[in-house]
């Protein structure tokens, strides 16, 4: 592996489509443009500084009410999950990839949360911090309204500690098993007592809180729940912690030892401010590196929203996105379990393969894997017009050319020679490459569905 070096060469459409597919949702060509000739680190400060902006739902800042009616609760419930398809789909952002990240390193889920209204004020709170503070959201996650109610800190009082969030704290959120006892479990539930939810918020009472002597990761005093954070943020193990989680989400599932301990130095450096990290680790010689390219298995989400970009279908039913994310294993605001999607090859399975790999056939024609057309947010149809889409592409009046330039789009890694010529082979229907004719739309408009669908039937289609 290269290392944290900083890489200085201007990108190529080739390196602009790796990193916008791993670092936002939305691999299309029209956006990956925009940073070829741009040095990595111009690339990725345009990824950073983008605007943090969306609307909530209605409902979002009404305080939850005692006994309100079951069926209105549950109704927003979906309201939710589409309020998040929206921002996930409306346009490319890092900050979407953070807040994915964070949400499913700070989990909970809507059914144990119960009013959406504590999860959407999680997310909104996850999503200001995503590329600031990991000291300053954790803070922010302890006294959380959803995360009090999903691991009971809101039933936490002094005298009868609930381990429930300090045992997550650990493993879950910051060091990772076998870094911590049963002991620090122990004493921290006791300094992250005293919270109850009041309304929209999460608040802390002194007096139901224990303010006694507590030995924490070997640290003895009257620790509070701050106090929490910074001891264990002071832990080497928990800035190595976090570089894993990062170095898997946006460089290779396999790091070594040696990468974990570069980025964990560069955590350490930035005092945790993970824009700061992200602008080195982005910009790196290693993110860019030939041999990580294509080692990541995209989660539905990325499946999904990267179809919608590349091909034009950004405005689809928010709806029935849920629905294929979730049919796919990915369901918005319900994780498996705390642990969160453990991701990778955990999404690929054989009933999910071939769901996959009809999900990317129907983009093509247009229709959802079960043949139905694709409904438009606010009515209509989604409709691809296939030979429009291809004069977008470099020297498409030359067939080969044509499949280099969708190859290099939607596949990660490079097509060899023979994968080539069976894709010009698909796209000519057998016959001679001087036939093609992209302005004899009857005849280039078959051949380009062919010649797309088996792209994305590739195993390769499902890396990123």
């Amino acid at each position: 592996m290269a290392g944290l070096s900083a890489r200085t060469a201007p990108l190529t459409i080739s390196d602009a489509y790796h990193l916008v597919r791993r670092a936002t949702l939305h691999p299309s060509k029209a956006f990956a443009e925009q940073f070829v000739g741009k040095t990595p680190a111009e690339a990725v400060g345009m990824l950073i500084d983008a605007p943090n902006d969306g609307a909530v739902p209605s409902w979002a800042d009404t305080a939850p009410a005692l006994g309100e009616d079951f069926s209105v609760v549950a109704g927003r419930w979906g309201e939710l999950q589409r309020w998040w398809a929206d921002r996930l789909i409306a346009g490319p952002s890092l900050r979407e990839r953070m807040t994915l990240f964070w949400m499913n390193v700070f989990v909970t889920d809507y059914i144990t949360v119960y009013f959406p209204q504590h999860n959407v004020t999680q997310m909104r709170t996850i999503r200001r911090m995503a590329l600031e503070s990991y000291r300053d959201l954790s803070l922010a996650m302890v006294g959380d309204p959803a995360m009090l109610i999903y691991l009971n800190g809101n039933l936490s009082i002094k005298g009868n500690p609930n381990e429930n969030f300090a045992r997550e704290w650990f493993e879950l959120f910051s060091l990772g098993v076998g870094n911590y006892t049963e002991e620090d479990i122990q004493e921290a539930a006791r300094a992250f007592t005293g919270w109850a939810v009041i309304g929209l918020q999460g608040r802390h009472y002194p007096a139901l809180a224990d303010a006694g002597s507590k030995t924490i990761l070997g640290q003895t005093g009257n620790w509070g729940w701050r106090d929490v954070i910074r001891i264990t943020l002071e832990q080497p193990q928990c800035a190595r912690f976090l570089a894993s989680k990062l170095w898997r989400t946006f460089v290779s599932p396999t790091p070594t030892a040696e990468d974990i301990d570069a980025l964990a130095e560069v955590i350490r450096s930035k005092d945790y401010n993970i824009g700061e990290v992200l602008r080195i680790l982005l910009a790196s010689e290693a993110f860019y590196h030939a041999d990580v390219r294509g080692s990541l298995i995209k989660a539905p989400v990325d499946l999904v929203v990267g179809l919608a970009a590349f091909f034009g279908g950004t405005a689809l039913d928010r709806a029935l996105f849920v629905n294929v994310a979730g049919v796919l294993d990915q369901v918005l605001f319900y994780p498996p379990t705390v642990e969160g999607w453990k991701g990778h090859r955990m999404w690929i399975s054989s009933t999910t393969f071939p769901l996959r790999q009809r999900v990317g056939e129907g983009f093509v024609v247009s229709r959802t894997a079960d043949g139905r057309t694709i409904p438009l947010q606010g009515g209509g149809t989604y409709t691809l017009d296939l030979v429009a889409h291809a004069r977008t592409m470099p020297d498409h009046t030359n067939p080969r050319q044509l499949v280099r330039a969708y190859a290099n789009a939607l596949l990660s890694v490079p097509i060899t020679q023979e994968q080539e010529d069976v894709l010009v082979e698909i796209l000519m229907t057998g016959l001679e490459e001087f036939y093609w004719d992209i302005d004899d739309e009857a005849a280039a408009r078959p051949r380009l569905r062919g010649l797309l669908q088996a792209i994305v039937r590739m195993p390769e289609f499902q890396l990123k």
